[in-house]
């Protein structure tokens, strides 16, 4: 007996390798199908579920007109703007019955080049096809050993050819945007598992409210109809099925010390996790340990319990994939680096709210979308604390805070030293000195104890922060700026705030542990009388620093290594440091005996104290000059969630635990200028 069902089916995509490339040209020839195995998420009178196909591979049964009449190429199956698409199909074909093959040319626009030139040098090699069913056989074939059912692809459309990250994609994630298709699926096999159909409702024709039900011609000859599904839905979860197959394949693969091919390759191949895993093992205790160069044989299914028992695999639930998943795509989507296109990119964040609710299993019956979004934010999902919603904007919050730390253009790093603090008391560094000289040993007398220097400063950390609220309305109005451009520059500030810490220390001379300002003529670090940057200024200021003592120890003969000046003194500065000749001089050309003398370091926040006043820094690679000490040794800013959500929004906390403080003041020197 056989069964022919008329569905509504949605377009799919299918992956496969680049051949060549034509630089000149800007061409690239590819196989975009292998008629391979390939499992697909499809309508079925059981419902939307995912079946292995296998599309035929001959002119009658692949309709190639559209892509013979110049079909786009998109980046990544895009197609919600004019910039996805990246070139054109110039042809296509059906290769000797095993492969379908086109020639693609990408476009010369400014966007485009870094796919090309990727392209060109071999490192993106993917290519996969978003293709229509218009008819499906279903047959149960023998499959190495084992009855499978077979969705052979009878008459199919491809309609786009896309470059991708990674291909073979066996999770066939359902492409939106392109509409659906009738497809007529034939099922030949004897015995077919019918669910229980619904009438569809009196008048209500097929895509009419929505999502269109699959029609089914019953044996018996009735019309009935198989529930809608939710398209959205479907997609995303394929996606995510994907990702999280990719994930645990690198991982178990790293684990068991397999050479990164090898691992790409079961990926490209759409290998199953369970079965690179038992294979890998297996390899693992083969070699004794040592790392994989080569594909494991694939592992042979058994019957029965087996050596110690039956296995279990721990993997991200659904709540972690939407997580990483929605972040990767808000990030594509703010310009963030980092980020990923992918089928969280084209929705909004009342869309991803909406989503969150829906993995967390929680009814969308809203009369108002604000309430929905509401309920994103506190509903508390798969057990965790905070909605898996909240996450996904304190995940992507944090992300840009520290692509602002990063980027954040600051001085300071060169002639600090940095620490790490556990608590919030009050620490003392206590610096070893230096060693007393060494005493000359005559003949059969003892060695005589030497001593060091014992001083003490004190460090203690503080908490620096900020709070950013994110409201429902921003949510409503997609105001992704809010989750990207703020914290991007919250993350800026948290680094100019440790700038400010320090540079206030130069500024503000603070008291050292022996009751003296840190820049003070006891200290032999301050000029007597103030000038301008010179050659007898600096030469004055060198020679104060080489001659620094500490107790009854020689010279230290500490070089200055860093000339901090503010703003308005930086081409003084800069002239003194790079002059062969002195660029002060009346006349003649003196050589200039200060040039190279340190690194100039400008900074504009000096000009609001003095815009006269400049500073000479030892190395701190070689002395103690200022340390900037973190809580744990953290040196980033940290986003923190606040516990108890409201429905009115959430708020989110930007800090940074740090403390600053002069360890030395020979180290340091200062100038008040004129």
């Amino acid at each position: 007996m056989s069964k022919t069902e008329v569905i509504d089916q949605r377009p799919l995509t299918q992956a496969a390798p680049i051949r060549t490339v034509n630089e000149d040209e800007r061409t690239v020839e590819v196989v975009f199908t292998t008629g391979a195995d390939v499992p697909h998420w499809m309508n079925t009178a059981e419902g939307f579920r995912q079946v292995m196909t296998r599309a035929r591979l001959t002119e009658a049964a692949a309709r190639l007109e559209r892509l013979n009449a110049g079909a786009p190429v998109l980046d990544g199956h895009m197609d919600f703007q004019a910039r996805d698409v990246i070139g054109v199909v110039e042809s296509a074909r059906i290769e000797e019955g095993q492969r379908g093959v086109a020639l693609i040319r990408f476009s010369q626009a400014e966007e485009v080049e870094p796919i090309w030139q990727k392209v060109r040098e071999g490192t993106l090699r993917n290519v996969s096809m978003g293709f229509y069913v218009h008819e499906a056989l279903i047959q149960s074939l023998d499959v190495d050993g084992e009855m499978r059912e077979i969705w052979e692809l009878t008459d199919w459309e491809p309609f786009e050819i896309s470059m991708v990250a990674i291909g073979a994609d066996p999770g066939a994630r359902v492409q939106g945007g392109a509409g659906k298709r009738p497809a007529t699926v034939i099922d030949s096999r004897k015995e077919i598992g019918m669910s229980k159909n619904t009438q569809a409702p009196a008048g209500q024709q097929p895509g009419e409210g929505g999502a269109a039900p699959a029609v089914t011609q019953g044996a018996q000859g009735g019309t009935t109809a198989t529930p809608a599904f939710d398209e959205n839905a479907v997609r995303q979860q394929a996606a995510r099925d994907e990702r999280a197959r990719v994930t645990a394949i690198r991982q178990a693969g790293t684990a068991l010390k397999l050479d990164e091919q090898v691992i790409q390759k079961a990926i490209d191949d759409g290998t199953e996790v369970d079965t690179f895993r038992q294979s890998a093992i297996e390899a693992f205790a083969a070699r004794g340990g040592d790392p994989v160069t080569t594909a494991p044989e694939p592992a042979r299914a058994t019957q029965g319990a087996g050596i110690g028992g039956p296995r279990a695999s721990v993997t991200a639930d659904a709540g972690d994939r939407f997580r990483q998943g929605a972040m990767l795509g808000l990030m594509a989507r703010g310009g963030l680096d980092g980020g990923e296109r992918n089928e969280f990119t084209g929705m909004t964040l009342a869309e991803l709210a909406r989503q969150s609710l829906s993995i967390a299993n929680v009814s969308q019956a809203f009369s108002r979308r604000t309430e929905m979004i509401g309920a994103a934010f506190v509903q508390s999902a798969g057990g965790h604390s905070t909605s898996d919603f909240a996450n996904v904007l304190a995940d992507i919050t944090g992300k840009a805070a520290l692509i602002g730390w990063e980027e954040a253009e600051e001085t300071f790093q060169a002639f600090t030293s940095t620490g790490t603090l556990t608590d919030f008391k009050p620490s003392k560094r206590v610096g070893t000195g230096v060693f007393s000289s060494l005493l000359e040993k005559t003949e059969g007398a003892e060695y005589k104890q030497g001593t060091m220097g014992d001083r003490g400063e004190s460090i203690t950390l503080a908490t620096y922060g900020r709070m950013l609220k994110i409201t429902r309305e921003a949510i409503i109005n997609d105001d992704l700026s809010l989750l990207t451009d703020a914290p991007r520059k919250m993350g800026r500030a948290a680094r100019r705030t440790i700038g400010n810490l320090v540079y206030a220390v130069l500024t503000g001379n603070p008291t050292m542990s022996d009751g003296t300002a840190l820049f003070h003529a006891d200290h032999g670090n301050l000029a007597g009388s103030g000038g301008a940057p010179s050659v007898t200024t600096l030469g004055a200021a060198r020679a104060a620093m080489r001659t620094q003592k500490e107790g009854d120890a020689s010279a230290l003969n500490i070089a200055p290594a860093h000339f901090i000046v503010p703003a308005a003194l930086e081409t003084l500065a800069t002239q003194l440091m790079r002059s062969t000749f002195e660029p002060t001089a009346n006349k003649g050309h003196a050589t200039n005996p200060v040039a190279g003398m340190a690194e100039v370091i400008v900074d504009g926040r000096l000009d609001a104290n003095s815009a006269t006043a400049w500073y000479l820094a030892a190395s701190p690679a070689m002395h103690d000059t200022i340390e900037v000490a973190y809580l744990d040794g953290v040196q980033e800013p940290f986003i923190e969630q606040k516990e108890a959500w409201s429905t009115d929004g959430a708020e989110l906390k930007v800090r940074i635990d740090a403390g600053v403080a002069p360890l030395d003041y020979r180290s340091l020197y200062k100038n008040a200028g004129t």
